[in-house]
């Protein structure tokens, strides 16, 4: 397997999981990029606990009561060898009413200022419950008006933060792939298979767009063992 390339700046990755009351699991992704000296353990852990804060602060009123964030994991992938730290405990949703099926998401998408085809950065977060819902497939303007304001204020939150010798921290996204690569298998069919970067390519993130259309995590309807 091909090792991922590493970015073009220093960079941390903070992957956030949750657990739904019924047993699913769900989580989310998201770089942030830093212009001081590579984090230690100690302070990747210690950011980790900030965006749980920042997440339980902003984010949690917008969520379903029956999902849990219960990890943030904090690497730093500047290199082959960056520290880590992670956050455990219990942050709930502090949303009530009727749940929506378990596959379903609030989709955020990032904006960027490079232009580009395909699809775009974005950001799956855990969803609402039916009183924020238009129709069944929508959510309501002003449920979409909350979450955009909640979710700069969470990554504003973040970037105001300061961790030791990190630096300025910056809400990014990174492009691993461009262009194809022609790859024919056993069976001598020929697929597409994206092609890495040399180095991962970062974006600053300019802008947040809550969709109106319900988000959809299908994987998360087989994410247990049972």
């Amino acid at each position: 397997m091909t090792v991922p390339p590493l970015p073009e700046s220093p960079c941390i990755r903070v992957r956030l999981e949750y657990t739904q009351a019924d047993g699913y699991d769900a989580g989310s992704r998201f770089f942030l990029s830093y212009t001081g000296g590579a984090p230690t353990a100690g302070q990747c852990t210690t950011l980790a606990g900030d965006i749980a804060a920042a997440w339980g602060s902003h984010i949690a009123p917008f969520v379903d009561e029956i999902f849990t964030l219960t990890t943030v994991d904090v690497q730093d992938i500047a290199t082959d060898s960056g520290a880590f730290g992670t956050w455990t405990g219990t942050t709930g949703g502090a949303a009530s009413g009727t749940s929506l099926p378990a596959q379903c998401a609030m989709n955020v998408e990032f904006d960027i200022s490079r232009r580009y085809r395909g699809g775009k950065p974005r950001m799956f977060f855990p969803p609402s419950v039916t009183s924020d819902t238009l129709d069944a497939g929508h959510w309501t303007s002003t449920h979409l008006t909350n979450v955009n304001a909640a979710v700069l204020a969470f990554f504003e939150e973040i970037e105001a933060l300061d961790i030791g010798s990190l630096g300025t921290l910056a809400h990014v996204n990174l492009s691993y792939y461009q262009g194809f690569t022609n790859v024919t298998n056993s069976s001598g069919r020929t697929r597409a298979a994206p092609k890495y970067r040399t180095t991962a390519l970062v974006d600053p993130i300019t802008g947040y767009a809550a969709k109106g259309l319900i988000g959809s995590q299908r994987r998360r309807r087989a994410a247990t063992s049972s």
